[in-house]
């Protein structure tokens, strides 16, 4: 089994991230009788059970909730039962105004309770309830990465109100839950709250340290004596399915495999629905006896009512008693009828030929979901047409084909046209009966291109290697890059700039202009002032006046030689914007501009399928947060199970970039979070690569000066990609390796062919060192290891090595990539760099325990706690130049200091007041002048804080700015 096979199988384990300690045990307790659902929580059954607290804040799992969450867990043949009670001081402020469900429930105060039925910690269950009683569930899937709206549960919830609380009684039915052999033994559980009541508090019964979907923390539920198997049943995913048209009427067909995990032999029905927003419509129940530990492949059949979207739903039900309902499994499916479609391979993109392509022959797949019975006698004829009217009803002018071939419900197919001129053409196909008779057809859009006006053509070619003019192309850079404030000698090839779509042309020509002159490609959004693309329109789809608008636009910058690629969407699950208008913003685009690609960008696995058909490029970001004292906070593995969830939304047909963590989420608010170490940047980059990612555009070059492992780490990496370039733009040997350790899910690797050399990835993702073994297929007797300045003895192609946690280690039979630049060169340049932060004597370094605090902070930029860092520019505070009174910083220490001296670093503030407490007053002991460094000496005072109150602006400035503050004794 290869490495990538193993992955795929556990890659989203309980280890998605290691809890840092033991996790707690709740023991639910046995009743014979159901409790009555009221919310009131007076049963004799509550009395007795066990009862859990000690909730602490999320992303602060030592600070203790101030409004504390109990509750307890009970269970009967039929059902698992929840009491849970919110302490609430502020019980007449409660959240309470969803009433939908599956409803924004989230935005109100709300009780979340998420189930592992199995303990596998990788598929579990969301419920969530708010002081109405609204209801929300969801099936979670790969670790939480994934979520299944749809999923609808029969389950129930009752709420009361107290004076200081409010109560919560829960009913949720195992046979909806999926239960299989693995729920003999101990589940998962946690118990969480959105606190709304006055103040905003999140808090968990279990750690949470980067959000509540984190189920390697949650504890184990134990269900003492339960009798729970005869809902044991493992339901295979559809396979082999077809949407076909019988007798008039669509159909889902498919086949599942049913496995028997009861303990005993049962008689059963399958009976299969498929659920929309217009209704169920069900299929003929399908029979079958099976015994303990036998499984069996059944075929199924649903009518279709409606196309698109649907649920479905496979229930297990006992023939003896058909009112018994043994197991229900629901899952999203697409249904979609076509009797005759056309996928075209070659030109792989965009059915577009290039003027760096060597095309001689359309090479394309006609598929037909007409049954063989319909297709017998007919002919499947297709050709090249050029438009412009019906004629003979075809598509146009034949100008290449026509093929013909016997009718089958899939035919390769290939038509020449190295004679076809410059271009927009039509491919068309259809099935003809007798006598000629056409009964179906089908067409898709096929051009041939000019050169590129701007003298830069972009594509994507058939290993989804991103091509300029023919040539591999490797995108290696940042979003924000401050380009102008960077040396000259830097390595990066691209950028994405966020704000394109405010300027006008002109000034973004101009802008490009300077990009292009340091050698660098940009990826812009295609909008403007005119269409923004954001508010409520983002939920309608695209008008005709929005879409001339986008085109003129387009049109306007695409002959920019800096130009990359159109930016389309960032994060758009998240406000979130209607899929068919990305998806048409993506058509005029693609349609006006053939010659860059376009990038989507999304946070969520759920987000990558729904949004695959609104860009040629998937770029999603999957950021670890990483924890201060910690590792990855959602587990570091995240990376690759983002851009494997690339590979499975497209099929494979699209490629992957992605924008890793390179920035301190603690930036943004989150406490508790830091910026990623060097050895964390390159395990995310080389997880990516392992999974085919062919681009990188990391977030964020703002915090890179800020940070020295992201800056000096990141020139590293990119000048060491690029030295690999060939091997990550090449294609995967995956059966020619295999891995050997103890957490194999924690050990991605991938095997690389380029230029005669051999090239082997390996990285770990594991939170504890490991010995690994890798064997690889026709490897050489000796391996050197990237940028290590080492080699590797191998017997037998088996590479065995220590991997310490996150390693990263690159083999290669070229010597002198062993020698290029070395991880401890670097990992010493940081080090260095980040002790010369500290000046002596600085009493302002972050170390000392000061807090900053500000008068107003802008929406962006604003960074106060990077004042105190020891980096005399860049991040820093920002103040909102629309508040109302004075623009002040505060410094304050755990105990008193003496000072006598402060330098401020500002670009913005031309003179400032120094100032110390004075009762409830400030007093004034110096003022501070000058341009970009202001600095103030008086006699020493010895005080718990400082203010800096800012009097008068430099220049132009419209609002105050801090970069650095230093104290000093003298």
């Amino acid at each position: 089994m290869s490495p990538r096979q193993i992955a795929l199988i556990a890659a989203l384990s309980a280890a998605l991230c290691t809890p840092a300690a033991a996790q707690p045990t709740v023991t639910a307790t046995r009743t014979d009788a159901a409790p009555t659902l009221d919310g009131r929580l007076d049963e004799a059954l509550w009395e007795r059970a066990r009862w859990h607290s000690g909730f602490t804040l999320l992303g602060e799992t030592e600070t203790p909730a101030q409004a504390q969450t109990q509750f307890a867990v009970a269970f009967d043949d039929m059902k698992l039962y929840f009491a849970v009670k919110c302490l609430e001081p502020n019980m007449d402020q409660l959240e309470a105004t969803v009433t939908e469900r599956d409803g924004k429930v989230h935005g109100d105060d709300c009780v979340e309770l998420m189930v592992d039925p199995t303990g596998d910690r990788v598929e579990y269950y969301h419920f969530t309830v708010n002081p109405l009683g609204t209801l929300y569930d969801a099936q979670l899937r790969q670790g939480g990465n994934v979520r299944f709206l749809e999923w609808d549960c029969d389950w129930q919830a009752a709420v009361a109100r107290g004076e200081d609380s409010w109560t919560v009684e829960a009913a949720i039915p195992f046979v909806q839950l999926a239960l299989d052999e693995g729920s003999r033994d101990f589940w998962a559980l946690n118990v969480a709250r959105e606190r709304r009541a006055g103040t905003q508090e999140l808090s968990s019964f279990t750690e949470a340290p980067g959000g509540f979907h984190q189920p390697g923390f949650y504890a184990e539920l134990l269900l003492p004596d339960a009798d729970l198997g005869r809902y044991m049943w493992t339901v295979r995913d559809p396979f082999d399915v077809r949407v076909v048209m019988r007798d008039g009427q669509v159909l889902y067909e498919a086949k599942t495999h049913i496995t028997n995990q009861t303990g005993r032999f049962w008689f059963i029905e399958l009976r299969p629905e498929l659920m929309s927003e217009e209704g169920a419509s069900a299929g003929e129940p399908v029979s079958a006896g099976l015994d303990d530990g036998q499984g069996r492949e059944l075929a199924f059949s649903v009518p279709v009512a409606e196309q698109g979207r649907q649920v479905l739903r496979l229930r297990i039900v006992d023939r003896r008693d058909l009112q018994r309902v043994l197991h229900v499994r629901s899952m999203p499916v697409d249904v979609h009828y076509t009797p005759l479609a056309i996928d075209i391979t070659r030109p792989c993109y965009r059915n577009s030929i290039y003027a760096t392509q060597d095309i001689d022959t359309v090479q394309f797949s006609v598929t037909s979901a007409l049954s063989e019975e319909q297709l017998r006698g007919h002919r499947l004829t297709a050709g090249v047409f050029q438009p412009g009217g019906e004629a003979g009803g075809s598509y146009g002018r034949l100008v290449a084909g026509p093929e013909s071939v016997p009718a089958a419900a899939e035919v390769q197919m290939s038509i020449p046209v190295s004679d076809l001129p410059v271009g927009d053409y039509v491919l068309g196909a259809q099935i003809v009966g007798e006598g000629g008779r056409v009964e179906h057809g089908a067409s898709e859009p096929l051009r041939k291109l000019p050169p590129s006006p701007s003298g830069h053509e972009w594509r994507i070619d058939e290993n989804l290697v991103l091509r300029h003019n023919g040539e591999p192309f490797l995108p290696f850079g940042w979003f924000s890059y401050r380009w102008r404030e960077h040396d000259t000698d830097d390595p990066y090839t691209a950028m994405q700039d966020y704000n394109a779509n405010w300027r006008s042309v002109e000034e973004n020509r101009e802008l490009f202009d300077g990009i292009a002159e340091r050698g660098l490609f940009v990826t812009v959004y295609p909008y403007c002032r005119e269409f923004m693309n954001r508010g409520d329109v983002l939920k309608r789809p695209l008008n005709d006046e929005e879409a001339e608008v986008l085109r003129e636009r387009v049109t306007a910058l695409m002959d920019h030689e800096a130009l990359l690629a159109w930016y389309m969407a960032d994060e758009p699950e998240l406000r979130p914007v209607l899929p068919r208008r990305a998806e048409q913003i993506y058509q005029v685009v693609r349609d006006a501009d053939p010659y860059h690609p376009c990038i989507m960008l999304n946070d969520t696995i759920a987000g990558i399928h729904t949004y695959a058909g609104g860009g040629d490029i998937l770029m999603p970001d999957p950021y670890p947060l990483f924890l201060e004292g910690g590792l990855a906070a959602r587990g570091i593995e995240r990376t690759s199970n983002f851009v494997r969830a690339v590979r499975e939304a497209t099929d494979g047909q699209k490629p992957a970039w992605v924008t890793p963590q390179a920035f301190n989420y603690g930036d943004y608010g989150r406490a508790g979070n830091r910026a990623p170490t060097f050895t964390e940047l390159r395990n995310q980059l080389y997880q990516a690569v392992v999974y085919g990612a062919k681009g990188f555009l990391w977030y964020t070059h703002s915090q890179a000066f800020n940070y020295p492992s992201l800056g000096i780490g990141m020139d590293f990496l990119c000048r060491e990609a690029l030295d690999l370039k060939a091997a990550i733009l090449s294609p995967d040997a995956p059966d020619e390796v295999s891995v050997q350790a103890p957490q194999p899910e924690h050990m991605h690797v991938a095997v690389r062919r380029a230029g005669g050399e051999l090239y082997v990835f390996a990285v770990s993702t594991a939170t504890q060192p490991q010995e690994a073994t890798v064997t690889v297929a026709g490897a050489p007797e000796r391996l050197y290891v990237v940028s290590e300045g080492r080699r590797v003895e191998l017997a037998e192609g088996a590479i065995a090595d220590r991997f310490d946690v996150y390693a990263t280690h690159i083999y290669t039979t070229d010597g002198a990539l062993a020698e290029r630049d070395q991880l401890e060169d670097v990992q010493r340049r940081i080090a260095e760099a980040d002790a010369a932060r500290e000046k002596p004597g600085n009493l302002a370094f972050e170390d000392s325990g000061v807090e900053v605090e500000i008068s107003s902070g802008s929406r962006y930029g604003n960074t106060p706690g990077r004042v105190v860092d020891g980096i005399e520019g860049h991040m820093g505070w920002r103040a909102d130049r629309q508040a109302e009174g004075d623009h002040w910083l505060k410094l304050t220490w755990p105990d008193p200091v003496a000072i006598g001296r402060v330098v401020i670093y500002s670009p913005s503030i031309a003179e400032a007041e120094i100032q110390v407490p004075d009762g409830e007053a400030w007093t004034t002991v110096a003022t501070a002048s000058g341009t970009d460094r202001l600095e103030a000496t008086f006699g020493a005072v010895e005080t718990t804080s400082l203010r800096i109150l800012v009097n008068r602006l430099a220049g132009e400035a419209s609002e105050p700015t801090i970069q650095e503050v230093e104290a000093y004794a003298q």
